[in-house]
């Protein structure tokens, strides 16, 4: 999660940057769960996903508990460490410029970090406008409150050509309605509603008394089967549920769908509701894959026509199917672009249910078959350098001929390490970001500080694969954006990244415990213009260099278990190894992906801190 240097840091996980949390009460999500805000969970200082257990508002632990992690986290987002005074010549007006942003992971002292941190950012941190609080208000005037704050200080409303006043119309009568009614779910589901329409994977709503049955209402019931959208476009199924009416009704694997409840089926995967999806989506593929998802949602009880051309015949048949309570197992089976079957937006609690199921460990290193290093990211905190760092010196003391960084499912965190990873694969000084604030009354970009990715004296040299997918968010998206500009390694995925790199941060809290966050700066390359976050157009994120095929048989060796995204990747490195005359595809899993598979790697390898 990124937040702004004054209240936000990069994570998808919603981050109080004043607020100190008991260790043992933390959790994990990422930037924004990784998908609010830069910053993940620092030590024992924060974490962005927490949420009270005994029902204490965060709002007024902000005051119980404001200490020096508090303004660290406002201050992680924009990436920084004292390593060039202020005002340097390469960041004119920068409070800082960070040359090396190893050096604080390097001296493995935190607590010198964050104080360091806060010196240097103090004097920015006093002027930074507190959280808005609208929680006494009435839904309507909270609702009208967040949306004159939003339309004022929200970073990227020219960048993506946000209509706030087109989306308040939109949604102040459901707002209003749901107020009438006293219908909380309804009140949620609207601001969901509100927030989504703005394409940021940053702009995010935190409930911390749930979601009051909304989601259950809206999309607790299946029909059986799950869909995916060709390369080619033809959108099939991909998993029918064992016993269910679809399997009766002799739906298969492969089936082609062509429409459903009478409208042709590209038009319906667009009209589909993307409230529920878990890490928002930012760019144009990330929308279609979740409204893809969730297609195959409905209340249950509801009923759905589904057209289908089965695989010999000719001619399409419409089948009705019955929506049933199904444990939300059609977006289990959908989460393969994950690399694993997780039960991502249908888990009870966004905030502590999807990480474990995932990994439990603090980050995942395997050496492969053939001595290829696998090793897997989940968030940017100063806890996972030491065991980063032990794994790369691992792999170069073993002379590995290949390593594969995983990052399909990281959240995002202190963007200092996430320039400080790629340092350990470029071959030259790369300049990462300028962090800055949105100033709402010029509305430009006020630069904040600067930072550099500098070259590790044992910096791996050989070929490395990045695996990502819409999940990368926020920091996350930090290393495969820097080997996309250095042309270092391959980014070797189904997917582009999330798409939502700017300095996000807790903004508003509304009635019902609810915070809403969004971003209040952006990052700027060395050219000055915003990098990584989607545009207008819904382009944006971190692209694969080598694309993985989403084809029926790539799609029916994902179901059946393997991680083709990994496949691909080792049939890269083996590549990279000897001279080839033509490029290959593989059609079947290689030998050393055929191990790995057997073996399973995505075995939980670091133990969690």
């Amino acid at each position: 999660m990124r937040t702004s240097v004054l209240f936000s840091l990069r994570s998808t996980c919603p981050l109080f940057t004043v607020v100190v949390i008991p260790a043992a009460a933390r959790h994990t999500h990422g930037k924004a769960s990784a998908t609010y805000s830069r910053t993940a969970k620092y030590s024992n200082y924060y974490d962005p996903c927490y949420l009270p257990a005994n029902g204490e508002s965060p709002l007024k632990s902000m005051n119980a508990r404001f200490v020096i992690p508090g303004v660290l986290l406002l201050l992680l987002t924009a990436g920084v460490f004292p390593v060039a005074a202020a005002g340097s010549d390469s960041c004119p007006g920068c409070g800082m410029v960070w040359t090396d942003t190893c050096v604080p992971f390097e001296r493995n002292n935190e607590t010198a970090y964050n104080e360091e941190l806060i010196a240097a950012f103090s004097p920015v941190a006093a002027n930074k406008t507190p959280l808005a609080d609208y929680s006494n208000r009435s839904l309507s005037e909270a609702f009208l409150s967040l949306h004159t704050l939003i339309n004022e200080r929200y970073a990227f409303t020219q960048w993506r050509s946000v209509d706030f006043d087109a989306l308040y119309k939109t949604w102040a009568p459901a707002i209003a309605d749901a107020e009438k009614k006293q219908d909380k779910a309804a009140y949620y589901r609207a601001l969901r509603g509100y927030l989504v329409a703005i394409p940021d994977g940053h702009v995010e709503v935190l409930d911390t008394n749930g979601d009051f049955g909304a989601k259950y209402a809206d999309i607790g019931g299946g029909y059986g089967l799950a869909l995916t959208r060709l390369d080619s476009g033809k959108v099939i199924v991909s998993y029918v549920a064992n016993g269910s009416a679809a399997e009766t009704a002799g739906i298969r694997f492969g089936d082609e769908v062509t429409g459903w409840n009478g409208v042709e089926i590209h038009d319906a995967i667009n009209a589909t509701s993307s409230i529920w999806a878990v890490k928002k989506p930012s760019t144009t593929e990330g929308l279609l894959l979740q409204k893809t998802r969730l297609l195959t949602r409905a209340p249950v009880g509801a009923s759905a026509s589904v057209k289908i051309t089965y695989g010999a015949i000719q001619h399409p048949r419409t089948m009705n199917l019955m929506a049933y309570d199904d444990g939300y197992d059609s977006l289990k089976k959908s989460s393969f672009f994950l690399g694993k079957e997780v039960n991502d937006i249908g888990a009870a609690n966004r905030l502590t249910d999807i990480q474990p199921q995932v990994s439990t460990d603090t980050l995942t290193y395997r050496t492969l078959p053939g001595g290829y290093v696998y090793i897997a990211i989940y968030d940017e905190a100063y806890e996972v350098y030491e065991p980063f760092r032990a794994a790369m010196l691992d792999a170069n003391t073993k002379n590995a001929p290949g390593v594969v960084i995983d990052f399909r499912y990281n959240s995002g965190g202190d963007d200092n390490l996430a320039s400080c990873f790629a340092g350990w694969f470029v071959d030259k000084p790369v300049f990462y970001e300028y962090a800055t604030m949105f100033d709402p009354g010029s509305r430009r970009f006020t630069p904040v500080s600067g930072a550099w990715t500098q070259p590790q004296p044992a910096r791996y040299t050989g070929p490395v694969a990045v695996l990502v997918s819409p999940d990368t968010i926020s920091s996350g998206e930090g290393l495969p954006m820097v080997f996309a500009k250095t042309g270092t390694g391959k980014v070797i995925s189904w997917y582009g990244s999330n798409g939502a790199f700017g300095m996000n941060g807790p903004q508003a809290v509304l009635p019902l415990g609810m915070y809403v966050f969004f971003p209040d700066g952006a990052s700027l390359g060395q050219d000055g213009v915003v990098q990584v976050d989607s545009n207008a157009s819904l382009t944006g994120g971190i692209a694969p260099q080598i694309r993985v095929p989403l084809t029926e048989e790539t799609v029916a060796r994902a179901m059946a278990g393997e991680d083709v995204q990994l496949t691909y990747a080792l049939a890269w490195l083996d590549e990279q190894q000897v001279p080839v005359a033509t490029a290959t595809t593989p059609k079947a899993s290689p030998p050393v992906a055929v191990v790995v598979v057997t073996l399973g790697l995505l075995v939980v390898i670091a133990g969690k801190k």
